[in-house]
């Protein structure tokens, strides 16, 4: 019986293991077809692309937010998770995703304009510039994805179009000449309207790209008038549109290279490297080659989120007119001869010299203007009367300025006159009848006011016009040489930004620029709570410093701290043209940390960052010790907190991190080389109260302007000055 029991229980043993192993081997087939399955299914829209998590500045400033804002910051999580995480999501899903989130993005904008939301404006800024780029270059890049085949077709069928309007256009030139009908021939003019247009474009292209090899200059010189230009861009961009090959909409390799943009972005906003840099031009280069559409969409987005401007300024006219505003009292002797009378007396002349900004969206234009009111006593005499006259005229002159981001040029000045006589008496020295021969010499030059208020216009004119117009040329034309030697120098220190804008509306001057490398990256659009709306600010960006320090020459070199500054001051010597000396702060800190040079590191040795009321520099770098060994490459953090108060401009380092660029050999070394650093540092970074009021006092000016306002929020430093 025990025996049988032991026979059937292994009996039993054997059938279990049998059916685990038939079960067993069912789900690894299963699970096999199944993951099969899942790596041979395409991937849908953005999955695969995205990064896989939400981005960590995002979630960070949700969960900053205060508890008030608990429910829209976990709504606004939900969304991000669907956007990012979320399996399965199709590309209808994906783009309701993106326009939930849109109107998050908008939500957080307008608060962060609204006063009533100022205790959060740093997490409101952080979330609605965050969101829009992420959301602009998702977008983007899902659009890029479903690009069908026909997008060639479409390019090919736009250019054609542009190329028949140039055409078009050369045709009605060529019409007011001669030998018009010759030019049209040479140009395959009717040709390029027929079937056959693709033959005729490379001819006529041909013919204009060599039109400096023609041997009669006058043939030469005649192709190469404006009329022309526009129809070979045209030719230029058909055939280039017929030579792109038709490329496959959603491929795996175009999916790849997207995957790699948007992940190197997310290096980028994480830390800025000139790593990440370089890995966002290159993967989009490699976008571009692959996508139907040449990545076009694509190539918006990032202009306006990364390869924007990083540098603006914004000043109002109120503003400038601190520097223009002049006010002039002259008083001086009239001696004329008008309407056969000899005149004498003097006169008051006051003048408000002012600018009036004048909309242009292609340089920044405004009218000088002089606004004048002439008070004068005059007497006419002739044999028969003396004419007392009291003349109260107006006049408005103003001169056109227009710079162009490099030179002023000025325009003839105009003036219009206002002129007013008032008879105030006469005396005719009549005897009897002096009062009858008064009132009549008193009637006679009323009747004669017209024209002799005529001649002071005109006299006023003749006064006015030429000195206002002498002046104003020879003041701005003193400006053009200094602004050339500092275009210079910033060309000589690589600095030119070689993307610039300068316009005007009625209210304000605008200048954007960009300092921006073939590998670097620019600027994003700055949230509008950057401005003050008032004075003048200046935003100055992550990208734009950084790109500036990257040449400020000091990767790879050791230098002392004197060398360092005496590095930085001759630089900024050359850029400003007078001699920089940056003050001493040795005096207010004592260094006796040992330390006698710093060591910077081959890449990224300075690197800044705005966020959150912060300015965050940070170095890589090594330190040489007196009489120890050296300190290897360390990644140190420095917060710079400024704070604007009636005084003084407060700044104030917060608390230094320090960590070692590659695992140390010993963590208690390595804590102690950290408070080496840190003490050095503490020295060089001590509190400091700056000038915040500055009294500008030279030539006419005489003004007071005052710093009312600093913001360091989503990767811009704003200064406002008032």
């Amino acid at each position: 019986m025990t025996a049988g029991w032991n026979v059937g229980k292994n009996g039993s043993t054997g059938l279990v293991r049998v059916a685990w192993s038939a079960v067993l081997s069912a789900i690894l087939i299963s699970g096999t077809c199944w993951l099969n399955a899942a790596e041979d299914a395409p991937q849908v829209g953005l999955r695969g692309v995205l990064p896989a998590a939400v981005p960590a500045d995002l979630s960070g400033a949700i969960a900053s937010l205060p508890d008030n804002w608990k429910d829209w910051g976990a709504a606004v999580t939900t969304e991000l998770s669907n956007l990012y995480e979320t399996e399965g999501l199709d590309v209808p899903a994906q783009r309701k995703a993106i326009a939930a989130l849109r109107k998050r993005e908008s939500a957080a904008r307008a608060h962060a304009a609204d006063p009533k939301y100022r205790s959060i404006l740093n997490l409101l800024v952080t979330l609605s510039g965050g969101l829009k780029r992420r959301l602009d270059v998702a977008q983007a890049s899902l659009d890029t994805l479903e690009a069908g085949a026909g997008t060639r077709t479409a390019k090919i069928e736009s250019a054609r179009q542009k190329v028949l309007q140039q055409a078009q256009t050369v045709d009605s030139y060529l019409a007011s000449f001669s030998n018009g009908a010759g030019w049209k021939k040479f140009l395959q003019l009717n040709e390029i309207r027929t079937d056959a247009i693709a033959e005729a474009a490379v001819k006529a292209q041909s013919r204009l790209k060599d039109k400096a090899s023609l041997p009669d200059v006058r043939a030469r010189d005649f192709l190469a008038r404006p009329q022309f230009k526009g129809f070979e861009e045209a030719l230029d961009a058909y055939l280039a549109a017929t030579a792109t090959p038709e490329l496959t909409a959603n491929s795996p390799e175009l999916r790849q290279k997207l995957a790699e943009l948007l992940a190197a972005l997310e290096d980028y906003e994480s830390g800025a490297t000139l790593a990440s840099t370089g890995a966002v031009r290159k993967a989009f280069d490699g976008v571009r080659a692959l996508a139907p559409d040449g990545a076009e969409k694509l190539a918006l987005a990032l202009r306006d989120n990364y390869l924007n401007y990083n540098l603006r300024v914004v000043a109002s006219e109120a503003f400038l007119n601190k520097f223009f505003h002049q006010s002039r009292d002259e008083v001086g002797p009239v001696t004329d001869f008008v309407l056969g009378a000899n005149v004498s007396g003097n006169q008051n002349t006051h003048t408000e010299v002012d600018i009036d900004l004048v909309p242009s969206n292609s340089s920044a234009q405004f009218d000088l203007k002089a606004s004048g009111r002439i008070a004068s006593n005059t007497v006419g005499v002739t044999s028969q009367a003396s004419v007392y006259t009291y003349g109260n005229h107006a006049f408005t002159a103003a001169k056109r300025i227009v710079f162009d981001g490099e030179k002023f040029g000025t325009q003839a000045a105009r003036i219009g006159i206002r002129a007013n006589n008032t008879t105030t008496g006469a005396d005719t020295n009549m005897g009897l009848f002096k009062g009858i021969a008064d009132n009549i010499a008193v009637s006679r030059a009323e009747e004669m006011r017209g024209e002799s208020e005529a001649i002071a216009a005109q006299r006023i004119r003749e006064q006015v016009l030429p000195r206002f117009n002498a002046e104003v040329d020879k003041e701005f034309s003193k400006f053009n040489p200094d602004i050339a030697a500092r275009l210079t120098s910033l060309r000589e220190l690589n600095l030119f930004p070689e993307a610039k804008s300068w316009s005007t509306t009625d209210k304000e001057l605008k200048v954007a620029t960009r300092l921006m490398g073939n590998t670097d990256i620019g600027g994003s659009e700055p949230s509008p709570a950057m401005y003050l709306g008032r004075g003048v600010t200046v935003l100055m960006h992550d990208s734009l410093l950084n790109n500036s320090l990257d040449r400020l020459g000091v990767a790879g070199k050791t230098m002392t701290e004197a060398e360092t500054k005496a590095h930085v001051e001759a630089q900024a010597t050359k850029l400003l043209g007078k001699e920089v000396k940056f003050e001493d702060g040795k005096a207010e800190a004592k260094d006796d940390s040992g330390i006698k040079s710093i060591v910077f590191d081959q890449t990224d040795p300075i690197r800044v960052h705005s966020d959150d009321g912060v300015l965050s520099v940070t170095l890589r770098a090594g330190f040489q010790q007196e009489g120890k060994e050296d300190i290897p490459t360390q990644i140190i953090t420095i917060p710079l907190q400024f704070t604007v108060t009636n005084a003084a401009i407060i700044l104030e380092a917060g608390n230094i991190e320090v960590s070692a660029a590659e695992k140390p050999e010993s963590a208690a070394k390595q804590l102690a080389q950290a408070g080496v650093i840190k003490k050095k540092l503490a020295s060089a970074f001590p509190k400091r109260e700056l000038q915040r009021i500055r009294r500008i006092k030279e030539k006419n000016i005489n003004t007071v302007i005052a710093v009312t306002r600093i913001r360091a929020l989503d990767g811009w430093l704003s200064i406002s000055v008032e």
